[in-house]
């Protein structure tokens, strides 16, 4: 009798076998601590490895074109990114000149959207890009995914810092000189929805976001793979009364193409099967749309996400 149930035991424990990822060190890459990144790949990583007992690993807070360089060195295999800089990065463009074209990175997921935000006092008199001309502005921290954004833009309407009082500092910094009238805008190339900073200065006065022109979201879509059109709705602050087109970058999920396929389909699977809890953890998830985890990344996607995205259906 106790051969037949370690018999039917050992057939249970092969069969669990055969639905789990086989053993795989997870090293996550998302922000410093504190940042939204960070409050999500936590989330993630624990239903991965909660779901999947082969697998193990923790959160690495590095965060911004690092994370793509952690992968390349492989000090992560997985990590948070953003679709236009996992594109300069397979290109070796821009953040990654020095270290030349990164090829061993795959997409996994597109998660949601950071689409422009450039910030004026609604009494300002600026009701164009081109008013920007000799103003003091801020597009955020030297070197960030969002300044990247903020100078491609600028550079489609003719503009260079040259032609601005440029202060490259950090988000609460800039907030707070707009505030205080030491800034005529805040631009946001690229930038989490809704922008804590944003909310803050508006709370203290009306602000107005800039629409850019059909024609440079054009521009800027086809010369920046990673890139899309994107427009903002009405009331997406308060009193901002009409939409406002812009383009926006992805936050996606990279890894290493040697991942195995079985651990970056369950990875996969479990994002997706979690998809909804996680708009619950962080707003920008808000904006996120689960059967567009497969749109274009910037970089070609890994076997083992496509394999799960086949089977629902989502791509062909």
């Amino acid at each position: 009798m106790m051969k037949g149930k370690s018999f039917l035991i050992g057939l249970a424990l092969v069969a669990l076998s055969a639905f789990s990822a086989h053993a795989y060190d997870l090293r996550w890459g998302t922000a410093p601590v504190g940042g939204l990144w960070g409050v999500l790949g936590n989330a993630m990583i624990e239903d991965v490895l909660k779901a999947n007992p082969n697998i193990k690993g923790s959160t690495v807070p590095i965060g911004g074109a690092a994370n793509i360089l952690g992968i390349a060195e492989n000090k992560l295999n997985i990590a948070f990114s953003f679709s236009d800089v996992a594109y300069d990065a397979w290109e070796g463009n821009e953040f990654f000149k020095a270290k030349g074209k990164i090829r061993n990175i795959r997409a996994l997921a597109c998660l949601f959207p950071e689409p422009t935000q450039f910030a004026v006092y609604a009494d300002s008199g600026i009701t164009s890009i081109a008013q920007l001309k000799g103003k003091k502005v801020t597009p955020g921290p030297k070197g960030s995914a969002i300044e990247l954004v903020t100078r491609r833009i600028l550079q489609e309407y003719g503009l260079s810092y040259k032609d601005m009082k440029i202060q490259l500092i950090g988000f609460e910094d800039g907030a707070q000189l707009m505030i205080d009238n030491h800034l005529d805008a805040v631009l946001y190339g690229a930038m989490v929805y809704p922008a804590p900073t944003l909310m803050n200065i508006n709370s203290q006065r009306q602000i107005r976001l800039l629409s850019l022109s059909d024609e440079v979201m054009a521009n800027l879509v086809k010369k920046y793979k990673g890139l899309i059109p994107y427009t903002l709705p009405a009331q997406s602050y308060k009193g901002i009364t009409s939409p406002t087109k812009g383009v926006a970058s992805m936050v996606n999920l990279v890894v290493d193409q040697a991942m195995p396929d079985d651990v970056a389909y369950a990875i996969t699977k479990i994002i997706a099967q979690n998809f909804e809890r996680y708009k619950g953890l962080v707003k920008p998830m808000a904006l996120a749309k689960l059967k567009e985890m497969p749109n274009d990344a910037g970089i070609p996607f890994h076997p083992g996400a496509l394999k799960y995205y086949k089977e629902r259906g989502w791509i062909k």
